[in-house]
């Protein structure tokens, strides 16, 4: 099939199949190509093959430039340039190379895909990336569909992809890739594309989502998995445990450190199951008080109580038919937990004022780091909800138990935080510091850690004296790194001190020069003087 190989800055960047179907290449959103420059006109060039020549047709009203020159209309030579803006291609009767088949963008393209045996293959893996979030999926078919319906081999929730969005077919050049008639289309860069071959290395964009196809890599663990990152033992089995659970019904408890990512393994665990076109609905426990977390889980009717002028969803009815994640459900007062075990035995929910229960379909994940077994000894959580939540627990392991991570986990934050068109790195001395770090506040820490050195860099790396662990703190205030205050002190002994040793700080900043120290400081000459004195020290003295 003859075909336009499109060029950009001398790189190959798409290829349209030109059938007997009229193809319309422009910028307007209605054209069959949609070619991103301001230099094209809506409609600039129409394309039709007839079987034995192809003939165009120029729609711009200016010429469209063939071999460098414009033409109006005419028959098309094998190898002839077309000039479309900044865009260049090159027109082909027939698809380079014996091996290639027919490829095409457009409505009315046939096109057959190349057949290759998988075990001929390299591995292969997408990547998806969804703002600051990231997982692979490696893939192992040879024709696969993607969209937010589970039966798709790749299912990804985006209010912009169709049910059935895309179908990916392997071949030995690359993919051949099909819209299955989305509605808001699938583009490579701006360029919306309806069938087209790509190659390894090419990024697509389906509603608000990325497509990355690449080579999985070799020798090299996968790190990232629905957005959680790392590549050690621990956490490779950890995603292990939860592609097993996630097709289940059964109640899973995920145990760990605050800042370990436990919201992040529940979405896996949603995304992964059957439910994921369903809701997912986060609550945390701990932040809610106690006279209203009854009305947020179960929700209430109208005039059940003083200011519930309206019939409200609680948490499980809006999650019905997909999953409610309980945050902190270590927190639950016990009287609650009584009516979450009841929700959870029973699949019942009764709003708060109401007479009669409501059937409810929704998977439990829970989440808590605290230590539950010894809150079921001190009779602060109860026994029976405490089995009936840890269907399967998950243990996640706390950042500094897996160093190797730490670097993969810093250069994904600032992949993902730096700003646009932007490329910042950390040098060696800065992440030997990361590594060495303890984390007590875990991947969470390390998030903010990454955020403060963007800040404070002042180049496109992140050097050692850019990384500060201090929470609240940029930059330690110069004359302050070595304060010491007296431990038992009182307070008023505690301000003295640290008031004396500021003013002497400021005073040697400033070579002991009075005048400087006090405007500095916002004290009138007088006021330090008197302060020197009652210290003991000699205003005139520089010692």
């Amino acid at each position: 099939m003859p075909e336009l190989v499109f060029f950009r800055r001398g790189e190959e960047v798409l290829r349209v199949g030109v059938g007997s179907t009229r193809l319309v290449l422009g910028r307007g959103e209605s054209c069959d190509v949609v070619i991103p420059d301001p230099t094209v006109s809506r409609q600039h060039v129409a394309l039709q093959y007839d079987g034995a020549l192809c003939l165009m047709e120029d729609l711009s009203g200016h010429g469209t430039l063939v071999a460098g020159k414009p033409m109006t209309q005419g028959e098309l030579a094998d190898g002839v340039d077309l000039s479309l803006g900044s865009w260049r291609a090159v027109f082909r009767l027939s698809s380079a190379g014996a091996s290639d088949g027919p490829t095409g963008v457009g409505r009315g393209t046939d096109v057959q895909s190349r057949e290759t045996p998988e075990q001929d293959l390299p591995p292969v893996q997408v990547r998806v990336k969804q703002g600051t979030t990231e997982f692979v999926h490696e893939i192992r078919e040879d024709t696969f569909t993607l969209g937010k319906d589970p039966a798709n081999a790749l299912v990804i929730q985006d209010r912009f992809i169709s049910n059935r969005h895309l179908k990916v077919t392997r071949s030995d050049g690359g993919f051949h890739v099909v819209d299955l008639n989305s509605t808001n289309g699938s583009f490579l860069g701006s360029t919306r594309i309806f069938e087209a071959e790509i190659a390894l290395g090419t990024a697509l964009r389906v509603g608000e989502t990325e497509l990355f196809f690449e080579p999985v890599p070799r020798g090299q663990p996968q790190t990232s998995f629905y957005g959680i990152i790392g590549g050690d033992a621990a956490m490779r089995q950890l995603q292990e445990l939860i592609q097993r659970v996630a097709p289940s019904a059964v109640t899973v408890a995920i145990l760990g450190e605050s800042g370990t990512g436990k919201e992040l393994v529940a979405r896996a665990i949603h995304d992964c199951s059957p439910r994921a076109a369903q809701p997912f609905i986060p609550i945390n426990c701990a932040a809610i008080s106690p006279q209203l977390i009854e009305s947020e889980l179960f929700g209430h009717e109208k005039g059940a109580f003083t200011g519930a002028e309206v019939r409200r969803k609680g948490a499980f009815e809006a999650a019905h038919g997909g999953t409610l994640f309980l945050d902190e459900v270590g927190e639950l007062p016990l009287e609650l937990q009584a009516k979450l075990l009841r929700v959870l035995e029973n699949g019942e929910v009764k709003l708060v004022g109401a007479t009669r229960p409501l059937q409810v379909d929704v998977r439990v994940v829970a989440a808590t780091n605290r230590e539950l077994l010894a809150q079921v000894r001190d009779g602060k959580f109860r026994e029976d909800l405490y089995f009936r939540l840890c269907g399967i627990p998950l243990v996640l392991p706390p950042l500094r138990r897996r160093p190797g991570d730490v670097r993969t986990l810093a250069e994904h934050f600032v992949r993902a935080y730096s700003p646009r068109g932007q490329t910042v790195k950390f040098t060696a001395a800065a992440l030997d510091k990361l590594q060495q770090h303890t984390w007590p506040g875990n991947v969470r820490e390390l998030r903010n850690v990454v955020n403060r050195a963007l800040l404070l860099r002042k180049g496109p790396k992140i050097d050692v004296d850019d990384v500060s662990f201090e929470a609240g703190v940029l930059r330690e205030p110069e004359g302050l790194a070595n304060l010491e205050l007296p431990m038992g002190a009182t307070l008023g002994q505690m301000m003295e001190r640290l008031e004396r040793q500021v003013i002497e700080n400021t005073l040697r900043r400033f070579l002991h020069n009075r005048e400087r120290t006090a405007r500095a400081l916002g004290l009138s000459r007088a006021s330090l003087y008197r302060r020197l004195k009652e210290w003991g020290l000699d205003p005139e003295d520089g010692e």
